[in-house]
């Protein structure tokens, strides 16, 4: 089955990808690179040759395994693009190929219960009504499937969509779903014993939808500017999206208010953790709610509900998470915000002047230190005599200069 792929610049987001898989790519090959050097220098055990050998084995196949996944897109043959277009289709830092790497085998492979918890906590939220009217259903962020696959199954949407940025999620969801046995690595965080450091799964859903013909489609897509008209759906469902959403939520409602139709339903699934730097975007339930209402929406529901997450049935790391799941009706149209962009103008538009931004002079002269420490590092001097250096040229004393230069040298020396 063929998914669409539905950006303003097509080319510049696979070349963005393409940067992420390549990156992908290359941290796998250094992790082996250290699992081999681990073999080679001795030093350890049988059980820890074993350990290791075992996890190298699948960081082989874990490269083997998204390298097979990731065919289709063609990324080893992705040509530039126009610069300023790829710079208009940047994606955030933080969505990387690997983001939200775990959810997979918590929605294809633990069956330990996560998923059905989190769709009782949905089928909460939702009134009578509404369950017998779902009709157009539209999932923004929709990952590797799962909720939107069960919800599927249990009210027979007229249609689903399933729409996310990532495509090594949303490769793999759709090949599932559709009947695929997957192979895939996990890596738990805290492994209980030696053979949970590296554990091989086949991913399968528990019954396959013919997506086809069965009316679930998949979609590459910008959650951020959803490629449909206004009033596309009759529900959509944002699980585990909002508070990560790179804007202010005062300005990402109103793009679901714009392909809800009116009466239909938002339904909402998961944390409200805003980690943004700005404060002012970091909502509280009730600031969430307030918001919710004054953009032409009227709350049905919204209950804190305990439910496990990642709790991998060969880590001994998990959480209980209390998510917070809400419906809220469309009552009628706001006026939409414009296209989101990642970047600001100034970056997009060379010809812009660039902002004296507070945070600018910090970093440029936290940059300029770290420079003139490297540049001072020549294999003889000492810190102390590099902090010599630092405190003549900014007027510190020894002791502090020396512990800039010790704070520095600590940063490069845990982050190599």
């Amino acid at each position: 089955m063929r998914i669409p792929w539905l950006f303003p610049d097509p080319e510049g987001t696979l070349l963005e990808w393409k940067a992420r898989y390549n990156g992908f790519l290359q941290g796998n090959l250094s992790e082996q690179f250290r699992l081999n050097t681990a073999l080679e220098n001795g030093g350890l055990g049988q059980s820890g040759r074993d350990r290791i050998t075992h996890t190298l084995r699948h960081k082989e196949a874990q490269r083997a395994h998204v390298l097979e996944l990731l065919e289709p897109l063609g990324l080893d043959g992705t040509q530039a693009s126009d610069a300023v277009a790829a710079l208009r289709s940047k994606l955030p830092k933080s969505q990387g190929l690997s983001s939200y790497y775990n959810n997979i085998f918590r929605d294809w492979a633990w069956n330990n219960g996560e998923n059905e918890e989190l769709l009782d906590a949905v089928r909460g939220a939702l009134k009578a009504d509404d369950r017998e009217r779902i009709g157009k259903i539209l999932t923004i962020g929709a990952g590797s499937c799962r909720l939107p696959y069960d919800l599927h199954r249990e009210y027979a949407p007229d249609l689903s969509v399933a729409l996310d940025i990532n495509p090594l999620l949303m490769l793999l969801g759709s090949r599932v779903i559709q009947g695929e046995s997957v192979p895939f690595c996990e890596f738990p965080i805290a492994p209980l014993n030696q053979a949970s450091f590296a554990v091989r799964h086949d991913c399968r859903a528990p019954e396959p939808i013919d997506a086809a013909n069965g009316g679930f489609q998949f979609l590459f897509a910008d959650g951020m500017n959803p490629p449909f008209k206004p009033g596309s759906f009759d529900t959509v469902l944002t699980p585990w999206l909002i508070d990560i959403v790179p804007e202010d939520l005062r300005e990402f409602i109103p793009r679901v208010n714009r392909v809800l139709k009116k009466g239909g339903v938002w339904l909402n699934t998961g944390s409200l953790a805003f980690f943004h730097k700005d404060v002012t975007w970091r909502y509280s339930e009730e600031e969430v709610l307030e918001l919710i209402e004054s953009m032409g929406f009227e709350i049905l529901s919204a209950e804190r509900t305990n439910i496990r997450y990642l709790h991998s049935p060969h880590s001994a790391h998990g959480r209980m998470e209390k998510v917070f799941t809400f419906s809220a009706r469309k009552k009628k149209n706001i006026t939409s915000p414009p296209r989101y962009e990642y970047l600001p103008q100034w970056i997009i538009d060379s010809a812009q002047p660039i902002p004296s931004l507070f945070e600018f002079s910090i970093a440029s002269s936290d940059h300029l230190l770290h420079a003139q420490v490297l540049a001072a590092i020549d294999g003889e001097r000492t810190v102390d005599e590099i902090a010599a250096l630092v405190a003549k040229q900014y007027g510190l004393q020894q002791d502090e200069a020396a512990n800039a230069v010790q704070r520095i040298l600590l940063e490069l020396y845990e982050d190599k």
